[in-house]
């Protein structure tokens, strides 16, 4: 064989061997069952923000939007809901309530008037205190003090019993006013609906 025929043959050697190295680093080609890398994302896929489930009892002059309704058990009540209307309001002991004033303007108090009450007693005659009482646990005795509007406060724990309920400022003027039931078992009232319109509500088609 001449010498220009084996330098031909050693080129060609050396190119197969090129070729055949390439293939072995990129995992044997398309038909050898290889996975490309990919590398991990910086970016983490996105989470939902948790949903809070925070119970809350909202409150407003029983005159507006939020009503008045006559319950069946206790009478004529108005101005605090954990709904939309006014309604008779009811919890597990040891439940956790916001509170919140639907008011854009006015202030407005939930104390605690009387303890232990049963149907058909009156509402005592008396003026309720603006100042805060009773920290984070309503029960006999508790005061929220002023929520100004628009205002949320809490979270407040809740402890077993019967409760006469009413604001401070609108206690006796407005007949702002509630029971509050804090029972195992226990079950809201029916609610109130708003007032005609033109019928006496302060602020038509909202809460004050």
């Amino acid at each position: 064989m001449s010498a220009s025929a084996l330098a031909r043959r050693g080129i060609l050697v050396t190119a197969f061997a090129a070729v055949a190295a390439l293939a072995a680093c990129g995992g044997g080609g398309s038909g050898g069952g290889g996975t490309a890398y990919t590398p991990p994302s910086s970016n983490p896929s996105p989470t939902s923000p948790p949903t809070s489930t925070q119970q809350v009892i909202s409150m407003a002059l029983p005159q507006s939007t939020i009503g008045q309704v006559t319950d069946p058990t206790w009478g004529l009540v108005g101005g605090f809901t954990q709904s939309t209307g006014s309604q008779v309001l009811a919890f597990a002991p040891g439940a956790q309530v916001m509170l919140k004033n639907l008011a854009t303007s006015i202030p407005h108090t939930l104390d605690v008037i009387a303890s232990g009450v049963t149907p058909g007693a009156p509402f005592p005659s008396l003026s309720p205190s603006l100042s805060a009482a009773g920290g984070s646990t309503i029960g006999a005795g508790f005061a929220s003090g002023s929520l100004n509007g628009g205002q949320l406060a809490g979270p407040f724990t809740l402890a077993q019993g019967t409760y006469f309920i009413g604001c401070a400022y609108h206690y006796l003027s407005n007949a702002m006013r509630d029971v509050l039931i804090v029972q195992a078992g226990a079950a809201p009232g029916p609610q109130a609906t708003p007032p005609p319109s033109g019928g006496g509500n302060p602020c038509p088609g909202g809460y004050c």
